[in-house]
């Protein structure tokens, strides 16, 4: 940028909407005054690499969304009093908290702070910022959450909150009493091992919860109001019994609770979610699948794959809706009586140990797919004992 090079770059925009340039060499920081010149013709601005230790955005300034993709050496980013700036992401780089000047970017919508240093997230620090939606602060080295303070507690307006791939190793929710418009929580990829709701609170916005990839052995969500959560995520983590939830969870329409330690499954601990559709509980250790009271359930897919399942017991829980059940990957020797009372089910029963004689009733379920159990081309031979044709294009392979 010497010589006539801010000439040239004015007239590059009068002639293009983008601008990309691939080396920039300037006098001093391209932030700060530069920054203000560049505000006259454009509103976004995305620094592929940003080699100064400090960012600034100086006072008055227009830009309405900046990037900073890598900034390995940036240790401050630097606002003055601003109402243009809506978005603002930065990532790679040596930021150890949440810029203190972040209140004078009042209309500030997202802000992402991602693969920094970031050590401590205090909610106070946003209090003032109530256009801030979105906050993502992922891959960072967070350890601690404090909580907004004052009486009464400033409200925060974050609607998407992802702390993933942070450091958490204890998480209490009722941190998040602050967000009442809360709308998806992502806490997966840290250590925690404790998760409490150490006094009662309502997250009446909340939809979605996501907890996976955590060291959570056990799970009690009881002192939670979530009159409209959908979405309840819970695995990998290493629950060896079923989490207790509130109750009700009138919109709780997805569950899983997928590679965890699970050992028993029973049906009627879903009693209480009449709008349940999906049950995932895949990569556990469960053997034994049973109702140990009738209930009815809206469920219409029912994932248990890989695991050690060697009893399917379906009396007792009915579930009219269901149109898809995923059992590959377990230990039963019988294909379940299911398709006498759900006849449009869709099973699938691949790498599990099943003789020629439990299949071969179901050779028409078998042509049609609804039953799938390892199908195998004709003129591929079998490495077990004995088989039979289903159709002209594949056959099952199975023992006698």
């Amino acid at each position: 940028m010497t010589a006539d090079g801010g000439a040239k770059l004015r007239k590059a925009f009068e002639a293009a909407k983008q601008v990309r340039i691939q080396k920039m060499i300037v006098a001093i920081s391209p932030s700060g005054p530069f920054l203000q010149r560049f505000a006259s013709f454009v509103d976004l601005v995305w620094f592929g690499s940003y080699r100064e230790a400090a960012f600034q955005v100086p006072d008055g300034n227009t830009i309405s969304e900046i990037i900073i993709g890598y900034a390995p050496e940036m240790r401050a980013f630097i606002a003055g009093s601003n109402t243009h700036l809506e978005s603002l992401e930065i990532s790679k780089c040596l930021l150890d908290r949440v810029p203190q000047t972040l209140p004078k970017m009042t209309k500030l919508k997202k802000l992402s702070i991602t693969q920094c240093k970031i050590t401590v997230l205090r909610l106070d620090m946003l209090a003032n910022n109530q256009n801030l939606k979105t906050l993502e602060l992922s891959s960072n080295q967070i350890q601690q959450l404090l909580p907004a303070t004052g009486r009464p507690a400033r409200m925060l307006s974050i609607e998407t909150l992802t702390l993933t791939g942070n450091l958490l190793q204890n998480l209490d929710m009722t941190l998040f009493v602050a967000m009442p418009q809360l709308l998806n929580l992502y806490v997966l990829k840290n250590l925690i091992v404790s998760l409490d709701v150490s006094t009662p609170i309502a997250l009446p916005n909340l939809s979605g919860l996501y907890l996976g990839y955590n060291k959570i052995v056990s799970l009690d969500l009881r002192n939670l109001t979530l009159p409209k959560l959908e979405t309840l995520s819970c695995g990998p983590n290493a629950l060896t019994r079923m989490p207790i939830l509130p109750r009700p969870l009138p919109k709780l329409n997805y569950l899983s609770l997928s590679a965890n330690n699970l050992t028993q499954l029973d049906m009627s601990y879903f009693r209480p979610y009449p709008t349940l559709q999906m049950i995932v509980a895949t990569s556990n250790q469960i053997t034994t699948v049973r109702a140990s009271s009738p209930v009815r359930l809206p469920v219409d897919y029912l994932g248990l794959n890989d695991n050690k399942i060697t009893t399917f017991n379906i009396t007792g829980w009915d579930m009219p809706n269901i149109t898809m059940l995923n059992l590959d990957g377990n230990q039963l020797s019988v294909v379940p009586s299911v398709f006498e009372r759900y006849p449009k089910v869709y099973l699938f029963m691949n790498r599990n140990p099943l003789l020629c004689d439990a299949l071969l009733p179901f050779k028409d379920r078998l042509k049609n797919y609804q039953l799938q159990k390892d199908p195998w081309p004709l003129s591929k031979a079998c490495t077990t004992t004995s088989s039979f044709t289903v159709d002209e294009t594949f056959k099952i392979c199975c023992d006698k």
